[in-house]
């Protein structure tokens, strides 16, 4: 295992215990002219100086773009006409020219239909249409429950809708509520979420006005609503008004609203050793499943540093060695704060030196008012300093769907606490046991906690009413279900017949050090690069590495050891040079003397991009402690990195690509972002091609994926002599709200490549997305006690999505806390495996990434795309050079 791992302040999903909020932005884009922050652009400050200069944030990308028009029947992916969507039944045209249509054509749909698309229901691949269903049957039915709770009443609404525009316009929804309260008399029954009401009633007229009095300035505001709609028993919308219902109940169980999710700050937890606060808190959802309405309910914890982003602007201003603003810059950009006035949580994207809280920015009515003026008359807060930089951040959300400038909400870092860990805190082993003991929470432990929760929800008076007004009855047992464990894995290695599996915890460690390797590399030349100070250490190192090796059947020759005068980027720079220019060696080895993230970059940049040789790199105190443990990763990934495999499960499906593909979005330059494509290249599944395309900032989605898959072909063609018979798509990384985009994008440019290189689109192949950050938790109860379910556990019916071909699968061990399923979606399917095969398939790549012995959460492939996209986006900044697209040198 590499043993530098830079930390991801962006986009490095599951890294982060801190939930943040891409929605319901506030502050003091009240005064500022237009619609609320969400949708338009927030206060932008004069000075008398200048105006200041907000470099990219200004303009965005999308916003010069003019989208085409589509009508809904060409968004449909069923579509076979002109627009966007390449219609299978026109041979004549160019192959080519439809990849370059479609990815034009999906370009400018992203600019202007992303919000279009979620209109449409993404159709039910026709495979989970058979007669077996998307259930599958291999395995041993294991007794399970799930963190869901049953809606027991049957309920039968008919909702009217209802428009709510205030004027003066309102951003902070607790306000909202108080106004809209003052009627309620003359409203009845109603919920409401900010911007839109639902009643049983229908009012009469269906527009109509009401006037009420903001308390804190006796201003009259002026209440406008309108009919929009009815909502059926049935439809989508009745299970929004669920959901809205549930979070006013959890609003009487005197519970803090943070970003999207509930905390209770009474049962705050201090370590002031730290400096941190941990609020616990809940995470809920409703949601229509396979049979029944149910609430899906887990445990969350909020990590809430006791400093301000202006104590951290104090630290890097007093330290003169430095650029203060650009060490300010690099630990706030990409980070989450809550503000202390309305505990928001906003994502800073950047920093305007040029303004500060003595700025002024226009009011609706052309005035302008400086942001110490707006605390003071807004929230009777004083900002002590008006010095201060203030930090920007841009709602993303409202970029992506419409064609507006960039949404820019002004915070003033003083009003800014902290969250999240520092790369200091992560690494600091001490702080990570302490936090493990109270987010770390085992089964039993956590049932007992979510029972109490629904039980609270179901006791507490104010709640019950609510409740029982809407006839909505909650059960407070967690829902129990079937689930199936699938049979262990045989895992090969070398050329001997014997097998082996991982057993219960998915890991065969002591296996591997006692049989060969599967494919083994020959190393002909390889060198140590090492300060002079290790120079005694990385003796012993080499013999315990090469004694591991032999081990394994893996030959390491005596390496050339080159030792450099210090560990400066300088000296490592000029030592790499000098070696493959005279040994030109198959890899070299560097070892540095603490996880700097600068000289990592700049020894992966020279190997990866200058120079293209495999190279592993080292910390001193690993070389120290000589762990035959650690050497036995080190021997494997040296062995990968040059071609070879450690291990294999066998896949018998012959002329089978399987592909896995990530996107990494870059905290520090939000412009910039990498998607990577991992493709196995023989029917082992053991050799790789990779490659790597640079995206539009924040663009999850992917226009370029095409081109990918295209070079993709033409290596397992150059490599094969043939074309693969079949394909299937592990896609990462997409939230919910992105699957009918990644349908109508990702899925047709795979059918225009296919089409590019086999003359027809009618190639095998399954598309599946792949969700980590899931809330789903399932327990496996027995006679003892309450346990995580094994490796190998599926679940593919009750809490599945009657809509979708889905399932969940648990394929790694956790030794502490409760593990967390994977949830896999298949959006497309012509291959039509059987939902079993599919399965299996799924279980048996989760056993084939090279970096640990033991099964992982996701199939190699999609965890090697995340790993390539990583390191491209935050180490590397371009794409590696394409000699070494045939190895992993990425591990």
């Amino acid at each position: 295992m590499e043993q530098i791992r830079p930390k991801s302040r962006g986009r490095a999903r599951g890294h982060s215990q801190v939930a943040t909020n891409q929605q319901g932005l506030s502050g003091p884009s009240q005064e500022v002219r237009g619609p609320r922050p969400t949708q338009s652009t927030g206060p932008r400050p004069t000075t008398s100086q200048s105006t200041p200069r907000l470099g990219p944030l200004v303009q965005h990308p999308l916003s010069q773009r003019t989208p085409q028009a589509f009508t809904p029947q060409q968004l449909d992916p069923r579509h076979r006409g002109p627009g966007p969507v390449i219609s299978s039944s026109s041979p004549k045209q160019d192959p080519m020219s439809k990849v370059q249509q479609v990815t034009e054509g999906l370009k400018n749909l992203d600019a202007g239909g992303t919000l279009l698309s979620t209109i449409f229901r993404i159709p039910r691949p026709e495979s989970s249409l058979r007669d077996d269903g998307k259930q599958g049957k291999t395995g041993q039915t294991i007794k399970l429950l799930a963190n869901y709770f049953p809606i027991t009443s049957n309920t039968d609404w008919c909702l009217y809708q209802y428009k709510v525009d205030f004027n003066p316009e309102e951003d902070t929804i607790n306000i909202k509520r108080n106004l809209l309260a003052q009627h309620r008399e003359r409203l009845g029954g109603y919920l409401f979420d900010g911007t839109m009401l639902f009643s049983v009633n229908r009012y009469d007229p269906p527009t109509f006005e009401l006037t009420s009095i903001r308390r804190s300035n006796e201003q009259k505001v002026i209440i406008k609503v309108k009919f929009t709609n009815i909502i059926e028993t049935g439809d989508h919308a009745n299970i929004q008004v669920f959901d809205l219902l549930l979070r006013n109940c959890l609003r009487y169980l005197d519970l803090t609203l943070i970003g999207r999710n509930f905390y209770d700050s009474k049962a705050i937890i201090d370590l002031p050793r730290h400096k941190l606060q941990l609020w616990p808190g809940y995470e809920t959802k409703i949601g229509r499943y396979e049979n029944n309405i149910l609430l899906c309910a887990d445990l969350t914890t909020k990590i809430i540093r006791e400093e301000t982003v202006f104590d951290f602007f104090n630290v890097c201003f007093a330290d003169k060695n430095h650029n203060w603003l650009i060490d300010f810059k690099n630990g706030v950009i990409g980070t989450t704060v809550m503000t202390k006035y309305n505990n928001e949580t906003y994502r800073i994207d950047d920093v305007d030196a040029n303004s500060n809280p003595n700025s002024k920015f226009d009011k609706k009515d052309g005035s302008k008012m400086t942001y110490i003026q707006y605390y003071k008359e807004k929230w009777n807060i004083t900002i002590r300093d008006g010095r201060q930089p203030m930090l920007i951040s841009k709602n993303k959300r409202s970029i992506r769907q419409f064609e507006v400038e960039d949404t820019l909400v002004y915070l003033v870092p003083e009003l800014c606490y902290m969250t999240g860990l520092t790369d200091g805190m992560r690494n600091n082993f001490h702080l990570k046991n302490e936090l493990d003991t109270y987010t770390r929470i085992d089964p039993k432990n956590r049932i007992k906690k979510l029972t109490t929760f629904a039980n609270r929800l179901l006791k507490t008076p104010d709640s019950v009413t609510e409740l029982t007004k809407w006839n909505l009855t909650l059960s407070n047992s967690l829902i129990e279900l079937t689930g199936r464990i699938l049979p262990p894995e045989q895992i090969k290695s070398g050329a001997t017949d014997k097998a082996y599996n991982g057993g219960y915890q998915g890991n065969w460690t002591h296996h591997l050090r006692k049989l060969p390797m599967f494919t083994l590399k020959t190393v002909k030349n390889w060198t140590i690069v090492t300060p002079k100070e290790y120079a005694k250490e990385v003796g012993a190192f080499i013999y315990s590495l090469t004694k591991v090796s032999q081990g394994m059947s893996f030959t390491l020759p005596k390496p050339s050891i080159v030792t450099i005068n210090d560990a400066s980027s300088i000296s490592f720079l000029t030592a790499l040079e000098e070696v493959v220019n005279m040994w030109n060696p198959a890899l070299i080895l560097c070892v540095i003397p603490n996880p700097r993230k600068d000289l990592y970059s700049v020894i992966k940049r020279k190997l990866c991009i200058d120079r293209a040789v495999p190279s592993q790199v080292v910390l001193a105190n690993n070389v120290k402690k000589n762990n035959w443990s650690m050497c036995t990763k080190i021997a494997i990934q040296i062995n990968c990195k040059l071609g070879g495999a450690p291990w294999l499960v066998t896949i018998p499906k012959k002329g089978l690509m399987i592909i896995g593909f990530d996107v990494f979005h870059d905290s520090q330059r939000s412009n910039i972002s990498f998607g990577a494509l991992v493709a196995t290249m023989n029917d082992t599944h053991t050799s790789y091609f990779s490659c790597v395309e640079p995206h539009e900032g924040g663009q999850e989605l992917s226009v370029y994926f095409a081109s990918s898959v295209l070079k993709a072909l033409a290596k397992y063609r150059a490599k094969n002599g043939k074309l693969p018979s079949s394909i299937v798509v592990y896609r990462d990384g997409v939230g919910e709200g992105q699957i009918s985009h990644v349908y109508k994008t990702e899925v047709k440019l795979l059918q225009a490549a296919c089409e590019k290189m086999y003359g027809t689109p009618c190639v095998p192949f399954t598309f599946v997305v792949v969700t980590k950050r899931i809330s789903t938790k399932f327990f496996a109860p027995n006679s003892r006690s309450i346990e995580n379910p094994q490796p190998g556990t599926v679940v593919d019916t009750v809490v599945t999505d009657p809509t979708k071909y889905d399932f969940f699968m648990v394929s790694q061990h956790t030794k502490e806390g409760t593990v967390t399923p994977t949830h896999y979606n298949v959006i497309e399917d012509t291959l039509k495996f059987p939902p079993d095969i599919l399965q299996r398939l799924t279980f048996k790549l989760t056993h084939m990434y090279y970096n640990t012995t033991g099964t992982i959460r996701v199939p190699a492939p999609c965890q090697l795309a995340h790993k390539l996209a990583f390191l491209t986006g935050q180490t590397l900044r371009s794409p590696a050079n394409p000699a070494l697209e045939d190895c992993l040198f990425y591990l």
